[in-house]
This record gives C-alpha cells, structure tokens and sequence, in this order.
C-alpha cells in the first residue's frame, strides 16, 4: 500500500451494529461541549490535541489532574479573559483530557460503558471537531442519543424505585413516588400551595450526589432553602403535603414527576429535611439562581 492508501484504511469507519451508531453519536455530541462552549478562540484552538487529549480522558478519569488544570490557566489567564498561545498544545491536550473525563464518568454513573466502543467515541468526536461527523445524520444521530439516555433513565429508574419498595418505613403513593420516613416530624403539613424551607440532597438513581444545599451553603454561604411548592418538580408538590414539619426523608421520584420529557425521564432521590412552611409569600424569596432540586 502506498502512504496515501494506509491513511484511507485508517480512515475507513464501518457502522454496523447499534453499539457502533451509538458510540459514534455519543461521540460526535460530546464535541459539542467545545463546539458550542462559547469561547471566542475556537478558531485558534489546536484540535488534534484536544482529540488526542479526549482519547486519554475517555480511559483515565484521572488524567485530568492539577498540571492540567494549571495549563489551562496558563492558556486563558486568571480570570479566563487571557489567550496565550505559548501554553496552546498542552493546554488543548488538558481541554481533551477535561472533555473525556467528562464523558466517562458520566456513562460509567448511568452503568452504560458496556454499551459503549469508546475507540468509536473518540472518532465521532474527532469527526465532530474536523466538521466531518456526517456518517450519521445530526437530526438522526441527535434523536439517537435522546432515545438511548430515555431508555438507560427508565431502566435504572425502575431498578431504583424496585429497591426503594422494601426499604423500611415506606409510603408507596398512588402517582408511583416513594417515601421513606428516615425521622417522623411532629409538626404539621403544607398544602400544594404553601411555601416551605427545606434542606436537600439530591442524588442520581445510582446513588450519586448531583446536588446538595448542605454542600452550596457551606461553599458559598447563605439560608435554608426556601421555595413555594407551585415552582418546583410536581414530584416535590406532590411528596410535601404528605410530610410532617420537622421530618427528615428521602423522596423517590420517577422521572414523569421530575424533570420529564427536559431530562429524558430520569428518576430521581432526594434526601430532605422539612425545617418550615407557612403561606404563599411569607417564607420563598426571589433567587437570582435556583438549585437543580428547587
């Protein structure tokens, strides 16, 4: 073979079973996390390290580590407003790095790496980066991705709500939310309508913490939460009515009465602690940004 023709074989990507299609979208999709991220410098961006970086990240969470982290500062400045371009390929190799750690963890949380060919991964994302990912068609390979996380969310969210049917001191409810009393309250109950102050944790069906205002409030400070139960996930309208003021819980939620259709039917837990309630109006305040949970 000559040099022009081993690089066309290497070239040569064959798509036959749905773990290929799929690896290949989760791939190309992921790329979007640069592509889409806003940063004026894209152009400037060394993209064959960033694949190259994208490659290591995919196998070692941990290859994003603080040299990484320090250069990418190096690249962007302090405060992200700088651009230099003597920090350029090992910065954009950390970039990759950051990206492919990113996309492992994420599938290994929703048990879905053995569904995966990450060698295929790392193609549909160099494809996405070189603006040649047209072995699938974006519409096509978007409804793709949409349908396999509807389809990993509504496994594992069974497979939680399974589990949390034979925890002790369980209330299973007619609309499918769980809710285990891990203290009883011995205060009263809000209506749909009250405010209410709760501290929360929020966790993935595999257990994971995605949010916690225990976390946020010793970061950044701050009161107990607080929130009217009109604005929130109709699986935390539903679920406080039926808590007592001074109660600590955890509320299983299946993803119809979470986030929907907007996150693919996910399930999710809560660990709650119901501190207060009182009136539309007397407790919530207006929050420049709301947690997930809220």
């Amino acid at each position: 073979m000559s040099c022009g023709d081993e690089k066309a074989a290497e070239e040569l990507v064959v798509l036959d079973t749905f773990k290929d299609k799929i690896s290949y979208a989760l791939g190309a999709e992921q790329a979007k996390m640069i592509t889409e991220s806003g940063d004026p410098n894209l152009a400037s961006l060394n993209y064959d390290m960033i694949i190259e970086g994208f490659g290591v990240g995919i196998k070692n969470p941990d290859s994003f580590d603080a040299k990484c982290q320090e250069a990418i500062k190096k690249l962007y400045g302090p405060n992200g407003q700088d651009f230099d371009t003597n920090f350029l390929e090992p910065a954009c190799n950390c970039i990759g790095k950051t990206v492919g750690s990113v996309f492992l963890d994420g599938w290994k949380k929703k048990g879905a790496l053995d569904q995966i060919d990450l060698e295929l991964a790392k193609t549909g994302f160099k494809h996405a980066l070189q603006k040649r990912d047209t072995l699938i068609k974006a519409d096509v390979r978007s409804e793709m991705v949409n349908n396999f996380v509807t389809d990993l969310n509504r496994k594992n969210g069974s497979a939680m709500m399974a589990k949390a049917r034979k925890l002790p001191n369980t209330q299973i409810c007619a609309n499918g939310i769980i809710i285990q009393t891990i203290q009883a309250g011995t205060g009263g109950s809000p209506t749909e309508n009250d405010d209410v102050k709760a501290d929360y944790i929020l966790m993935s069906t595999q257990g994971d913490t995605i949010e916690s205002s225990f976390q946020y409030k010793a970061q950044q400070g701050g009161e107990i939460p607080a929130f009217n139960l009109k604005g929130v996930i109709p699986g935390w309208t539903q679920s406080f009515p039926l808590l007592k003021k001074g109660g600590k819980y955890k509320l299983f939620i299946p993803g119809e009465l979470a986030y929907g259709a907007q996150k693919g039917f996910e399930s999710l837990c809560f660990y709650v602690e119901f501190v207060d309630f009182g009136e539309a109006g007397t407790l919530a305040k207006p929050r420049p940004a709301q947690p997930q949970g809220m």
